[in-house]
């Protein structure tokens, strides 16, 4: 437990430290965190993945890591609109997975298997984890920094770290007092409802840290992470942080059982041990990467229609 609580402090810090830097020094830096996540976890799943299927061609995958995100930085700096990265990154993608066919097509070595390993962990983690990037790219053209982020970015970069975070802790906290009823006993043992239930308050907390900060910044009119309404009125900003801090959690929980499930048909207890007490990088970004997906999907929307 003691290894566990230091580990949890490290992560925090590292959170801490890159949110601060992502919103007041450079968006890059957030950038460059994702990166790094993808390409560790990339490297974690291999593991996993070739006890489930044919052994993933290693070098296409961590090479797919470093194409998709180069094409989203260029694409999206280069014309600097919202979607101009999210369109680079999938051009690039698509055009791994077309080398990926023709290498094991054309190859005596990698069979048909081979390339559904491979694009299973092009899938998970890599194009996963893009979302979280689109999150940063709400960015006004030309801008950088607090100043010149809509109100979408820093509210996503925020609630990407605090509902994950939050709805882990309480699932833990509740479910390991309260017990009870099995969640899903067949991917997950240890998972209860209570926790599962819990989890759903700490991602409302995590929703509640946030809007509290937007109702500080707007009263004593100050500059908290930049953070600022997400609609012209209290009642509708109210209204879409709560469904962003209850369904986050639920899409948080989903991605932890979707970890969980890889693990069981591997056969392994945690995807490495880099964390002590933790396991590795995909055990701390399982609900994380799920979470991602939907903020972003979530702020995309409004921004269409708001």
């Amino acid at each position: 437990m003691k290894t566990r609580v230091i580990t949890g402090i490290f992560i925090t810090f590292i959170y801490a430290a890159v949110i601060l830097l992502a919103l007041y020094v450079h968006p890059i830096f957030f950038d460059v965190f994702i990166f790094l996540l993808a390409l560790c976890g990339t490297y974690e799943l291999t593991n996993a993945v070739k006890r489930m299927f044919s052994p993933p061609i290693v070098v296409l995958n961590l090479i797919t890591v470093v194409a998709c995100f180069g094409a989203f930085w260029f694409s999206q700096y280069f014309f600097k609109t919202y979607s101009a990265g999210m369109t680079g990154f999938f051009l690039a993608f698509a055009l791994m997975i077309l080398v990926t066919v023709l290498v094991t097509a054309f190859s005596k070595t990698y069979v048909k298997g081979n390339a559904v390993s491979t694009i299973f962990i092009m899938l998970y983690p890599c194009a996963l984890l893009l979302f979280s990037l689109g999150i940063n790219a709400f960015i006004d053209v030309g801008q950088v920094g607090v100043s010149g982020s809509t109100p979408y970015r820093n509210a996503g970069i925020a609630l990407l770290f605090l509902v994950p975070a939050l709805t882990d802790v309480m699932a833990y906290a509740v479910g390991s007092t309260v017990k009870g009823k099995k969640l899903c006993p067949n991917l997950s043992p240890k998972k209860t409802v209570s926790g599962a239930v819990g989890g759903l308050f700490g991602g409302l907390l995590g929703a509640g840290i946030v809007l509290l900060l937007i109702y500080l910044a707007e009263r004593f009119s100050v500059n908290i992470f930049g953070l600022q309404m997400l609609t012209d009125g209290w009642t509708g900003t109210i209204i879409n942080m709560l469904a962003l801090g209850l369904i986050g959690s639920v899409f948080d929980q989903i991605g932890d059982l979707f970890a969980s499930y890889i693990k069981r048909k591997a056969g392994v207890k945690d995807f490495a041990n880099v964390l002590p007490g933790h396991g590795g990088i995909i055990d701390r970004i399982d609900g994380f990467m799920f979470c991602g997906a939907f903020f972003y999907l979530y702020f995309a929307v409004m921004i269409l229609i708001v």
